[in-house]
């Protein structure tokens, strides 16, 4: 049944934390081409059809231990900001759209997202899914592909 209060977002699993991505800051979701299709994951591109895409590897970005398996990843979630550059964030697993009331998130103030692991996160929530209950960081993809774009032109 359709609620028009609940926001949709998509969420997944990197390392042991649940990340969200509210839909509407997503281009789409697609199986990560393999690499003799363009899937170049370890060198951090992405080749898309006539699109190159670069990857945020948010194991680097949020200082985790990198991923244990080294094969491709299957999904890739594909983002654009505002200077229309393309970027992914590949997946091992599917990610869910989730939906959530607005009351769930509660937002990070600036002063604490200052910290080496935070300063990408812009709300926290905890939501139970499935009879567990399980904590969501949502990404801020605005200052996230920012700082990202920044650092390529300053590199």
């Amino acid at each position: 049944m359709y609620n028009p209060e609940l926001s949709k977002y998509v969420s997944f699993q990197i390392a042991n934390y649940w990340y969200v991505i509210p839909v509407d800051e997503i281009l789409k979701i697609v199986n990560c081409p393999s690499p003799n299709q363009g899937g170049v994951v370890g060198l951090g591109v992405v080749q898309l059809g006539p699109h190159t895409i670069q990857l945020l590897d948010l194991y680097q970005i949020f200082g985790l231990p990198p991923q244990t398996n080294a094969g491709n990843p299957a999904f890739l979630i594909v983002l654009q900001n505002k200077n229309n550059q393309l970027w992914g964030v590949a997946l091992e697993t599917p990610p869910d759209l989730i939906e959530l009331l607005p009351t769930v998130l509660k937002p990070v103030s600036l002063t604490e997202r200052f910290t080496p692991q935070t300063p990408w996160i812009s709300h926290v929530g905890v939501a139970t899914e499935q009879q567990s209950q399980r904590t969501f960081l949502q990404l801020d993809l605005q200052a996230l592909l920012q700082q990202k774009t920044g650092q390529l032109t300053h590199s």
